[in-house]
């Protein structure tokens, strides 16, 4: 009879752990990896906080730049100079202005809203920048108009916080003005302004630029001198009347 086989036994190979150069390797991989991911994280964080401040900048601007362009086109218009005002004032050079404007405008929207208190519709409409912390920014003083002190009274709010500089400009048809007075000058033709915002953490500005056109009425021509220019030509024989001549 033949000998059963007997099945040899297999040895296990002992497992090969990591060397302390692979640890080291892998270690700084890691670290290499880690690092990146943390700086494209932080670099898109800052990213976006940037553009937040931007557009929080922006929006500031925009909104002042738009209330004044409303008020302005809603000015108070008439040839007695006593019925209307403009007046910028100016602040000075440098590369932040503190200009002040002042508007006598129309609204329908009262000021205090209350019924012991009746008001018009023309209202003193006067912008400068003001106030410090949080209370700093451009501010808007609502007063219904003709009383006896055109540049006091009446409500004062925070327009647009923020806002750093306030330029203003008036317009005659040929030359812009940093400062005017209606009451001398006349009803100019049209107001620019440019207002420059900071974000809340002051990381972003924004700079806003508007011409708010003032419409006007073309005077008719006077009647003394059309005739005298229409007897000027006349006589001069370059334009006669049809049939005539010597």
């Amino acid at each position: 009879m033949p000998r059963p086989t007997v099945p040899t036994p297999v040895r296990c190979r002992a497992r090969r752990g990591f060397t302390l150069v692979e640890l080291i390797v892998g270690g700084v991989v890691i670290a290499v990896i880690g690092g990146a991911i943390v700086s494209a994280l932080s670099n898109m964080v800052k990213t976006k906080n940037k553009s937040v401040a931007r557009q929080q900048a922006f929006a500031r601007a925009d909104a002042a730049g738009a209330r004044i362009a409303s008020d302005v086109a809603a000015a108070v218009r008439s040839s007695d100079l006593a019925g209307c005002r403009f007046q910028v004032l100016d602040g000075g050079a440098g590369p932040v202005q503190r200009d002040g404007l002042l508007v006598l405008m129309r609204s329908l929207k009262p000021v205090r809203g209350r019924e012991d208190m009746p008001e018009g519709g023309e209202y003193e409409a006067q912008y400068r920048v003001d106030g410090s912390g949080q209370s700093a920014g451009l501010w808007r003083r609502v007063d219904p108009g003709f009383d006896r002190a055109h540049d006091a009274g009446g409500v004062a709010t925070l327009l647009a916080p923020g806002v750093v500089s306030f330029s203003v400009q008036a317009y005659d048809g040929t030359a812009w003005f940093d400062s005017w007075e209606s009451d001398s000058d006349g009803i100019p033709h049209a107001i620019r302004v440019e207002i420059r915002a900071q974000s809340d953490d002051g990381t972003a500005d924004a700079v806003v630029r508007r011409v708010a056109a003032v419409d006007r009425v073309p005077t008719p021509p006077d009647s003394t001198e059309s005739a005298a220019t229409t007897e000027s030509t006349d006589s001069g024989g370059g334009t006669g009347s049809p049939g005539g001549g010597s």
